[in-house]
């Protein structure tokens, strides 16, 4: 693995998960619980991926899975504090980032993202994905370091309007990668926010193991 390769990895569970009705890092593909799916997926040997971080809640703990967990420093704050809790922590100067409700994601999709941060966007200051469905994956996909101080003062700030990520990432240089570019992109890309989304998921997976 070359310099240029290593990233920090963050599975963002925190969330109440309303619209799924429980929480989706416990929800199972065959058999195993999403978030532990996606940690054995981004830190395995073959992984660029040196630290991958649960983004957790309040009340949340995940005992049963070994991966470090990081907590937001601006609770209440939705994704965004998961995201600037991570970058605060990581080791690299890239992060990889996923939701995890996301549970095909893994360290090819890290892998061939970050040989577009590091070569055709060498300068963005992320890297997203747009889905099989076209659309644009806010938290799928590579945020280079230097955007914490800009991420957290809007969190610092306190009003509800800066909480938004895409108004966020309106003040970033951001290159987005098509699902098609990616090596199994449309199937690695989809996520599940409900029940009705989660069970075509699995139906997809079932029709691609078939």
């Amino acid at each position: 693995m070359t310099d240029q390769y290593r990233m920090s990895a963050v599975i963002l569970c925190g969330g109440k998960s309303r619209r799924m009705g429980r929480d989706k890092a416990r929800l199972t593909v065959e058999g195993i619980p999403n978030a532990e799916r996606l940690f054995c997926a981004l830190s395995g040997e073959d992984s660029p991926c040196t630290d991958v971080w649960l983004s957790i809640g309040a009340g949340e703990s995940y005992p049963e899975i070994r991966a470090q967990k990081v907590s937001d420093r601006f609770p209440g704050c939705g994704p965004m504090g998961g995201l600037e809790a991570a970058l605060t922590i990581c080791r690299e100067e890239y992060l990889f980032v996923t939701p995890v409700d996301t549970p095909f994601a893994d360290a090819q999709l890290a892998r061939e993202l970050m040989a577009y941060m590091t070569g055709a966007f060498r300068q963005r200051d992320a890297v997203l994905v747009i889905d099989g469905g076209g659309r644009l994956q806010t938290l799928l996909g590579i945020y280079h370091k230097r955007v914490l101080p800009a991420l957290t003062q809007r969190l610092a700030d306190g009003r509800r309007e800066k909480l938004r990520i895409r108004d966020f990432l309106q003040d970033l240089d951001v290159a987005c990668v098509e699902a098609e570019m990616l090596t199994d992109g449309a199937r690695k890309s989809m996520s599940g926010n409900t029940q009705e989304e989660w069970r075509r998921l699995l139906e997809i997976r079932t029709h691609t193991t078939e």
